[in-house]
């Protein structure tokens, strides 16, 4: 992966699109609860944009990476 990460919370996984232009984070947050977000690649920086906003708040990590899945259309057909 290109660039690096800020860190506002515990990044547990990252997912990139195949093109490397967008990628979706899975983060603990600082409340204990989890949340995906979504990253967009500055080709003029060669850094990540900030992670944000969170895309939701869940009890776990499972489910917040299923919404993810659920939600994001270029990250369900990337893993069927």
């Amino acid at each position: 992966m290109k660039g690096r990460t800020p860190d506002p919370m515990n990044v547990e996984e990252l997912f990139e699109r195949l093109d490397g232009k967008e990628r979706v984070g899975i983060g603990k947050r600082a409340d204990g609860q989890y949340t995906y977000f979504h990253q967009w690649f500055c080709d003029g920086s060669g850094d990540w944009s900030a992670p944000g906003p969170d895309c939701g708040v869940y009890d776990s990590k499972l489910t917040a990476k299923t919404e993810a899945f659920q939600r994001v259309e270029w990250l369900r057909a990337t893993f069927h």
